[in-house]
């Protein structure tokens, strides 16, 4: 059976490894993402890798995607921090770097909105509405990678499947 490909996207330090971790059981605190990484698992029966793209920047970003994965993307999960509204803006960023290449990488996309529980902490919570609109997202999602159950990090990844399935 074919794996379902999910890509997570965004700037450094946005949580996109922690959240790949705790989705596919990984143990360990992971560190700074060097170069793209693949992981597996299910969800619904269903196959499912992921990979973990890095970069700092938004170019560096969208580079290392088109360098490691030359296919379409079944889901594009865009994470941004919600204490951080740079993360948030660069989100466009890649997608523009990504357009530029002319073909869209991915069928479909999700925002993500990480590090809830920092933004309780600092008393600032900045939303993705239209972010979301503005690449066409197919639903947007408010986590704690580090904190949340599973059963609310693997939402984005449902929505994605139900998406394939429609």
């Amino acid at each position: 059976m074919r794996c379902f490909m999910v890509g997570v996207l965004g700037v450094g330090g946005v949580g996109k490894t922690t959240y790949i971790y705790r989705l596919v059981g990984v143990p360990i605190q992971p560190k700074t993402t060097l170069r793209p990484g693949m992981y597996r698992t299910i969800i619904r029966e269903m196959p499912v890798c992921i990979l973990d793209v890095p970069g700092h920047r938004a170019i560096e970003v969208a580079d290392a995607l088109a360098r490691a994965w030359p296919y379409y993307l079944d889901l594009a999960i865009y994470m941004y921090d919600v204490t951080d509204a740079y993360t948030l803006q660069s989100l466009l960023d890649i997608e523009q770097h990504l357009q530029s290449r002319i073909v869209k990488p991915y069928r479909g996309c999700v925002v993500v909105g990480n590090k809830v529980d920092l933004a309780k902490e600092r008393h600032t919570f900045i939303t993705a509405e239209d972010v979301a609109e503005a690449l066409g997202a197919l639903g947007i999602f408010y986590i704690s990678a580090l904190k949340d159950p599973y059963d609310k990090l693997i939402q984005p990844l449902k929505t994605g499947l139900e998406e394939r399935h429609a």
